[in-house]
């Protein structure tokens, strides 16, 4: 599928993406935590009208920053400014150690992306199918143009990735807009913490490759940048995101990412 080259708006397909930390673990653990997201805070999102999957995953890495990950993909991402997801969505509840408010116990890493393009060579991935996602990006510089950054996905990376053993499909996002922990907080009206500071902007372009397998082949993944134009792509970038893997926990709703 062929990346379309218009401007970004906050309209039409889209991904919430949400990374985050336990920041009291003597007050709150993962158990409790993860409970949190599966029997209160997920549902209550996918009882709204705009989001019908969540996809949970954590980081394979034990000392990740944010080891937490959850998407939200949405057919029209746009419904994160409506009032009905900025209103109906709580941050107490009675699952949380003193009721919360969630910000208080945890540090979220809030993006929202609009949808590039997504790669299938095998067909549509059924839910299940997924094990490890390999999360990474890129901000362009100055000699990459736009189009050849996309050109080199679709006309060799993406073909490159297939010869990786269990490498499922991949699909691509562009940065619409980030908040930090602190920025949360005072959305839902809570008052300012001197621990809570501004989040760096994230990369400009997300690639999310999804595999069928618990750990990736690195030998051959790392081959699939093993080519002059890939080379050209990584040198010539202004910030290059390492990739991170995470395992698939659990998903809710139809359970569908694109």
């Amino acid at each position: 599928m062929e990346a379309k080259m218009s401007a970004p708006q906050l309209k039409g397909p889209g991904l919430f993406l949400v990374n985050s930390k336990i920041t009291r673990p003597h007050i709150l653990d993962e158990e409790t935590f993860i409970n949190w997201y599966s029997a209160d805070h997920i549902p209550e999102i996918l009882n709204t009208s705009g989001v019908d999957s969540a996809l949970r995953f954590k980081n394979a890495d034990a000392k990740a920053e944010r080891p937490y990950m959850v998407v939200y993909p949405m057919d029209n991402i746009g419904f994160t400014q409506s009032e009905e997801f900025k209103t109906k969505i709580n941050i107490f509840s009675d699952l949380l150690p003193g009721g919360g408010p969630i910000y208080d116990l945890v540090d979220m890493d809030v993006r929202v992306y609009t949808f590039v393009d997504k790669y299938e060579p095998n067909g549509s991935v059924e839910p299940g199918q997924t094990k490890l996602v390999v999360h990474g990006g890129f901000d362009l510089g100055d000699k990459i143009t736009e189009q050849d950054f996309h050109d080199w996905y679709s006309k060799e990376h993406f073909e490159n990735l297939v010869k990786v053993p269990g490498y499922l499909r991949s699909t691509r996002y562009q940065l619409l807009g980030h908040r930090s922990n602190g920025q949360m907080r005072a959305a839902g009206g809570l008052p300012p913490r001197e621990e809570d500071v501004d989040t760096p902007t994230p990369v400009k372009f997300l690639a999310l490759h999804e595999f069928t397998v618990d750990e990736v082949d690195m030998k051959a993944f790392v081959s699939t940048i093993d080519t002059d134009w890939s080379r050209r792509i990584l040198g010539d970038a202004a910030r290059v995101e390492n990739p991170a893997y995470y395992r698939f926990m659990q998903g809710y709703g139809d359970r569908k990412l694109f």
